[in-house]
């Protein structure tokens, strides 16, 4: 693994990350020795060793196993007094929300102290954690190392894998609360809807009016066509006109046509207005509207309720198919693209 001395130079934590290397180099030592020692008196190793090599086992076990022994002394209480120098640190500095989560937070280094074969072997995770926290400072430069490649690997599908099955799990607990007839639906009027009425209201009396705009604009033509239509229909049946036609015998259809000119002008220019009107942003009709619109989609209604649940439904179906696509298999974390 190469370092990086000009980063670590100028770097504000120096003191701890050359203290971060220091443990990482007597933790690789301290469990490397530790790996020998019982490969040499706790397995048939050692046993062959001993049969052939008789005077090294026992020089071994009788000098570098007691030493060992008490080397191991001094590195645990090394590793308590730098256990509680961090821990003082992290108090000095306010790095937990109390004093005393810093155990809790670094729980493996913690354990580690306890000079018991099972917690040496937590030692490992204090390994990873430095080696970890120096390559993403980029002060070590761990990529080249196969073992980190190998271990950042399967921890990234390690996470994932967890990840998505609490996802999954809790999307399965919401769909039964759905499913059970619960109060999601009702609570998605009553604590995300309603409480942003202030906002939903204006932004959907704003689109009313841009959409009522842009229409108008389109169909205006077409609308002053049709109401023309529309009027020449009803003044030409309409009862009273037609008697006052045969009473003006040569007059009638003059006053006919300019009755439908005048009247089909007026209703063209009072809708225009008022469409025009309504596709002004901050219009207060448009704002009834949309307030109208509001408060009814907002209301209970037990066919829309039901619908809001199938969607629902759906939609957490779709996110955990989404989920469970297993990505660090799309993405060549699997290693199948190497062999």
């Amino acid at each position: 693994m190469k370092i990086r001395w000009h980063v670590l130079k100028g770097h504000p934590e120096a003191p701890l990350l050359v203290l971060d290397l220091a443990v990482l180099l007597l933790i690789s030592v301290n469990l490397l020795w530790l790996l020998v020692d019982a490969l040499l008196l706790g397995s048939g190793l050692g046993v062959l060793l001993g049969e052939h090599f008789p005077d090294v086992m026992a020089s071994y076990e009788n000098v570098w196993h007691k030493r060992l022994q008490r080397y191991d002394s001094y590195f645990t209480l090394f590793l308590v007094g730098e256990l509680l120098l961090r821990w003082a640190i992290a108090i000095v500095r306010r790095t937990y929300h109390r004093w005393f989560f810093y155990p809790f937070v670094n729980w493996y280094d913690v354990l580690g102290c306890i000079p018991l074969p099972f917690f040496r072997a937590l030692r490992l995770l204090r390994i990873v954690s430095i080696v970890y926290r120096l390559h993403r400072m980029g002060i070590a430069d761990a990529s080249q190392v196969a073992l980190f490649r190998v271990l950042h690997r399967y921890y990234r599908i390690l996470i994932e894998e967890l990840s998505d099955r609490i996802v999954i799990n809790v999307l399965d607990g919401v769909q039964r609360e759905i499913n059970s007839g619960g109060a999601a639906t009702h609570r998605i009027a009553d604590d995300v809807l309603r409480p942003q009425r202030g906002v939903i209201v204006p932004w959907l009396a704003d689109l009313i009016a841009d959409t009522g705009a842009h229409a108008h604009a389109l169909h205006r033509e077409r609308l002053a066509r049709y109401l023309d239509t529309v009027v020449r229909d009803a003044v030409a049946q309409n009862p009273d006109l037609q008697k006052l036609k045969r009473r003006l015998l040569f007059a009638g259809p003059t006053l006919e046509d300019e009755l439908q000119r005048i009247i089909a002008g007026l209703l063209a220019d009072a809708l225009d207005r008022a469409l025009t009107d309504l596709g002004q942003r901050g219009n207060a009709a448009a704002q009834d509207v949309a307030a109208g619109l509001f408060d009814t989609l907002t209301a209970p209604h037990e066919e829309r309720d039901e619908a809001i649940r199938q969607i629902l439904l759906d939609a957490i179906e779709l996110i955990k198919l989404q989920v469970g696509v297993q990505q660090w298999k799309q993405s060549g974390l699997s290693g199948e693209d190497g062999r």
